[in-house]
């Protein structure tokens, strides 16, 4: 049965330099050679993927997982093993080990396992630069789809950056698109770029006819590589948060959403010409400490609107959107300090500095 163990180990995560994960614009006949198959790759690389089952009060369940390192760490989704009272890992070989949850990260959905297994059984994966990737670039999906074996499905990435819902209701930023065929089962599954390297975590998919062939989401790489990182070592990851909840929309977007020009937004209700708009402030957080508001919501053109204080700038960047924000946000640990610009409705800019702190377990 695992254990929520104390987090202290070594990992060694094995990971190829930006420039090697990166792909030219065009690709000539040599580079093309370069590339392996996805034969190639299932044959090579596929010996690192997983089938993870589960045992919970809820009934047995599971996912896919790969192998991070040679000292049995196992990359998984956090979701695939929530709830768990019992795990196993099954390698592609047949040879299956009992799992010890090592660590959890809801806010990611990642999670680690740790087995004791026969060298040869485990086959570390390498985690390639998740920034460098290109939309239209092929992409390889290797996990358990629907529980009937260690399956490979191809695609290319669709979009980048895509901000997707945690488990736990937080976002997860520079989410990998893909239009490879995703299934239950192949959660905590690696997405692999045409050289075999992991640019991504198979996490989930969005389908509006409920079938499961909808719209596949991965965890991205480089998210990957920091947060297994915490988890072996410390067994949690703290994230940083400044209390704010926003609207969906920034104020370009109600410009296309509504028959107002900003100009319109600015005279009728004070707002900048861009930003992020605050909807309301957790008592007490970083946010309300600093003196941002949120507000109360007005009919914009038939949209209701929560106008609080506007978010222009983070740090420095220009921000359009509460995806803008989160995204920066997520980048940074608690007790770092971040400067603001913020714009109250009709006021002029002013310039706030909130100080990280610690995420709560959910939103």
């Amino acid at each position: 049965m695992p254990g929520l163990t104390d987090g202290t180990g070594d990992v060694t995560i094995r990971q190829v330099e930006p420039e090697a994960a990166s792909l030219p614009d065009v690709e000539s006949p040599e580079d093309s050679a370069r590339q392996a198959s996805v034969r190639q790759v299932y044959t090579r690389d596929g010996p690192g993927v997983v089938s993870v089952d589960v045992a919970s009060g809820a009934g047995p369940g599971g996912g896919s997982g790969f192998v991070l390192d040679r000292n049995g760490h196992i990359v998984t989704n956090q979701h695939v093993v929530e709830a768990a009272e019992g795990v196993s890992v099954r390698f592609a070989n047949g040879t299956r080990r009992e799992a010890e949850v090592v660590g959890e990260d809801p806010s990611t959905d990642l999670a680690v396992l740790k087995v004791e297994a026969p060298e040869e059984a485990l086959k570390p994966l390498t985690l390639g630069d998740s920034d460098s990737l290109q939309v239209g670039q092929p992409v390889i999906a290797i996990g358990n789809p629907l529980n009937v074996g260690i399956s490979v499905t191809t695609g290319i990435v669709s979009g980048v950056g895509r901000p997707i819902k945690a488990p736990n209701n937080y976002t997860i930023s520079d989410a990998v698109q893909t239009d490879a065929a995703i299934n239950p089962g192949n959660s905590g599954g690696p997405l692999l770029d045409s050289r075999g390297t992991v640019i991504g975590v198979n996490s989930q998919i969005i389908s509006e006819t409920g079938s499961f062939q909808g719209v596949g989401f991965a965890i991205p790489s480089n998210t990957v590589k920091s947060v297994v990182e915490q988890l072996v070592t410390t067994g949690a990851v703290e994230h940083g948060y400044i209390g704010v909840r926003m609207f969906t929309a920034g104020i370009g977007e109600l410009v296309a959403y509504t028959s107002l020009t900003k100009k319109d937004l600015r005279e009728q209700y004070g707002l900048p010409p861009s930003g992020a708009i605050v909807s309301g402030v957790t008592g007490g957080g970083p946010a309300d400490d600093a003196g941002i508001k949120g507000g109360e919501e007005q009919d914009i053109d038939g949209l209701p609107v929560p106008i609080g204080d506007v978010i222009t700038e983070v740090g420095g960047e220009e921000v359009s959107s509460p995806d803008d924000v989160i995204g920066i946000v997520n980048s940074l640990q608690p007790g770092d300090r971040l400067g603001l610009t913020v714009v109250t409705p009709g006021e002029e800019p002013r310039q706030v500095e909130v100080v990280l702190g610690v995420q709560p377990e959910g939103a």
